[in-house]
């Protein structure tokens, strides 16, 4: 608790201590991933700068920020959340405390969200976690884009039609993600791919496959649980395990070898968000063949 004051303390020094921006600067936003710089600038084109929280390489779950990012975010008009992941849960109340007229919106509003398992509790359920991987499906991003755009044109409203056309552009684009998915993946229903870390439930949902992950609750899977997805494995004919770029092969690849399969890498924090989505659709609907 102490270290954590001192390093807000830090914080506000540096923040006071800033340079006033120049009115020749364009205005700057903050987003937590990349997916998010990319909706930006297909809507507002380069009229904004994109301040990007989470690097590149990096886990959103357990990213913690520089103290140059955090004076970095004085200078920006809004911060754009994605929604969930564990760096916001983390650092959002940190942030607005340190920078307490920064607006900040969350562009998962109006998602269907996705919980973990439910536990009855008497005369009450609980929901275990959300899962917040919310930008990878065409349904789920259009609404995310629907949101920033909403939270843009309230920051330059006199470049509205603009932004107006660069999301109709958009969601053209994640329009057609889908209709690849419906292609790819139509014959696919109710199959179950194997991934290390569950980024792909939305996506699952939204094609009507199962998404069987070997992390559970964002923990290295156990010995008894390895076993189990083994088993599942071999009872599914599964033979590719999905993992993000950012996680370390070595489990994956030892489970592959069990069920004589192979691992297959993904990037769902690629700024290029259609290319990226229209390779792990391809991919997927090659794995489950």
């Amino acid at each position: 608790m102490k270290n954590q004051l001192i390093f807000i303390l830090a914080i506000v020094l540096l923040v006071g201590c800033g340079k006033q921006s120049s009115k020749t600067e364009k205005p700057t936003i903050t987003v937590s991933i990349l997916p998010q710089k990319y909706i930006v600038e297909q809507i507002a084109k380069d009229y904004f700068d994109v301040n990007v929280m989470v690097v590149a390489g990096a886990s959103p779950a357990t990213y913690s920020p520089t103290p140059k990012q955090m004076t970095q975010l004085d200078k920006s008009e809004a911060y754009l959340k994605i929604g969930h992941i564990g760096y916001e849960q983390t650092w959002m109340k940190k942030v607005k405390a340190i920078h307490r007229n920064l607006d900040i919106v969350d562009t998962s509003k109006g998602v269907k969200l996705i919980y973990g398992m439910e536990e009855q509790h008497g005369d009450h359920v609980h929901l275990h976690g959300i899962d917040p991987h919310i930008w990878m499906a065409p349904h789920t991003f259009r609404k995310v884009a629907e949101n920033t755009f909403s939270a843009l044109k309230k920051l330059a409203p006199k470049k509205e039609e603009e932004f107006q056309k660069g999301l109709e552009q958009l969601l053209k684009k994640i329009d057609q993600l889908h209709k690849i998915g419906q292609q790819e993946l139509a014959n696919k229903k109710g199959r179950t791919f194997m991934i290390f870390h569950p980024a792909l439930g939305y996506l699952a949902r939204e094609f009507q496959l199962n998404q069987l992950a070997m992390e559970v609750d964002g923990k290295e899977p156990s010995a008894k649980h390895l076993t189990h997805i083994v088993d599942e494995a071999k009872k599914e004919g599964i033979k590719v395990i999905f993992i993000q770029k950012e996680f370390s092969t070595d489990q994956a690849s030892m489970i592959a070898k069990e069920i004589d399969g192979k691992v297959t890498v993904i990037n769902p924090l690629a700024y290029n968000w259609p290319e990226e989505m229209e390779k792990i659709i391809r991919n997927l609907a090659q794995a489950l063949n």
